[in-house]
């Protein structure tokens, strides 16, 4: 097919990280991340597309025991049901690492797909991912993904903030 693919860059799972904050109505914002993200950087025809997988059972809450189990109840993540949160992107110019910008892509979360477009902020080193974080930070409505629970409590945003480093080539 004469495009051309170079193989793809795994996440380097113990260095990448997944956090989000949810906004409540009369208590501080709470805060979670994922301790289990993969993902990969991948080159075709010139341009790039990056996937990331997430388990969502891997959440852990800062704050209170009712936060956790509310965060991973069916009326919000879902995670027992559906444990995966996927995105992959539209493919992109590969300048988009170095100088930030919009990537855009569908985000699976609770069974359901949407579109979604993340910020990715700009990038100071040689080769992002490698010698520095991959940063995207993005906006969800829980509402566009059926989270409709606890709506005098929760805001519907809920922020994402995705740090990524990728494997060094050479170094599987």
């Amino acid at each position: 097919s004469g495009r051309v693919r170079s193989s793809p860059q795994p996440f380097d799972p113990l260095a990448s990280t997944a956090s989000f904050r949810i906004h409540l109505r009369w208590l501080p914002d709470a805060d979670g991340r994922f301790t289990k993200v993969n993902g990969q950087l991948l080159e075709e025809g010139g341009k790039q597309r990056v996937t990331v997988r997430v388990d969502g059972r891997s959440l852990v809450m800062d704050g209170p025991a009712w936060i956790a189990r509310a965060t991973r109840s069916d009326q919000f993540l879902a995670v027992d049901r559906h444990p995966d949160i996927h995105f992959a992107s539209e493919p992109f110019d590969p300048q988009l690492l170095r100088n930030g910008g919009k990537l855009r892509g569908q985000l699976s979360l609770r069974g359901m797909e949407r579109p979604a477009a993340f910020s990715l902020l700009p990038t100071t080193c040689a080769r992002p991912g490698v010698d520095c974080d991959i940063h995207v930070l993005g906006s969800v409505s829980r509402r566009q993904f059926g989270m409709t629970g606890d709506r005098l409590v929760v805001k519907d945003g809920v922020d994402l903030d995705f740090r990524v480093r990728l494997v060094a080539p050479g170094k599987r």
